[in-house]
């Protein structure tokens, strides 16, 4: 049902300072946007991969995940399918639409306030991404989403949007979307949103530079690098503004035809190489 990850919107108290983070740091490529409060960045292709909205006085909306449906038919279908289970949708206006730079949106807001939108026809960008700095950025790889009711939120992305658990980590699991052994990570947490945002980078040397630039500009690294034994995806995780997760991922499997393995709720389960992280979702002590 979802053809592909589109963008994350997060509502931030300051947005210079978030903004700033997003170029400097972390090394996406700004988009000029029109609207006042809102900052756009790329990291390939899309038009925007993430999307900085100012609170207004310190509060105000949460977190989004963009996820692109095929067309028109695809959004009813979704929409009819998370009103039978008895959520809230509601369709997205011109102006939303504007802003988000789609022709059709709709939404559904979660427990505890993580927003999922679907859009069609999201804007692509013809120009070739060449972020700030060298972090070898080559696109948007996924998201990792905690939850206080892991098995409700597994089945809403496998049987409502088509998502397949590929693997599972403790009670936690790994979804696949597309070719990718997993776009989107659902782990078991004291609260509910989104985590982290992930990006893809071209190999190991970028994952492992990235931990010497964090460690030179001061930005706490919360896990890795290692390599994920259920994909044998490279990674490093580090800490943004406003407790949002960003990490960088490399070399990850394809997804294959096989049943679902149980990994434990382990540190071993996350990091094969032995990294220790200090978040509790990924096996790290509160």
């Amino acid at each position: 049902m979802i053809e592909k990850l589109s963008y994350v919107r997060l509502g931030v108290a300051d947005l210079a300072r978030s903004a700033e983070f997003a170029e400097r740091i972390v090394g996406l490529e700004p988009v000029a946007a029109e609207e006042e409060g809102l900052a756009l960045f790329r990291s390939d292709y899309r038009d925007h991969a993430l999307a900085l909205v100012q609170r207004a006085g310190g509060d105000g909306e949460g977190a989004s995940l963009g996820l692109e449906l095929r067309d028109e038919a695809a959004m009813a279908a979704v929409v009819e399918r998370l009103v039978a289970r008895g959520h809230k949708v509601w369709r997205g206006s011109a102006a939303d639409c504007a802003e988000r730079r789609c022709r059709e949106m709709a939404g559904v807001r979660l427990r505890g306030g993580l927003a999922l939108e679907f859009v069609v026809r999201p804007l692509s960008s013809g120009w070739r991404y060449h972020g700030p700095r060298d972090a070898g950025i080559t696109g948007f790889a996924g998201v990792v989403i905690a939850s206080t009711e892991v098995e409700a939120d597994i089945a809403l992305w496998c049987e409502v949007l088509g998502a397949k658990v590929t693997d599972y980590i403790g009670e936690g699991a790994y979804l696949a979307i597309d070719g990718a052994h997993h776009r989107v990570t659902i782990l078991p947490g004291a609260r509910d949103g989104l985590l982290e945002m992930q990006f893809e980078v071209e190999g190991m040397d970028q994952v492992m530079q990235a931990g010497y630039f964090m460690q030179a500009h001061q930005v706490p690294v919360v896990a890795g690098p290692g390599r994920r034994p259920a994909s044998g995806e490279l990674f490093i995780g580090f800490r943004g503004p406003d407790e949002m997760l960003f990490g960088y991922v490399a070399e990850g499997a394809a997804r294959e035809n096989r049943l679902a393995r149980q990994f434990a709720q382990a540190p071993g389960s996350f990091c094969a190489w032995g990294s220790r992280s200090s978040v509790p979702e990924y096996g790290g002590e509160s």
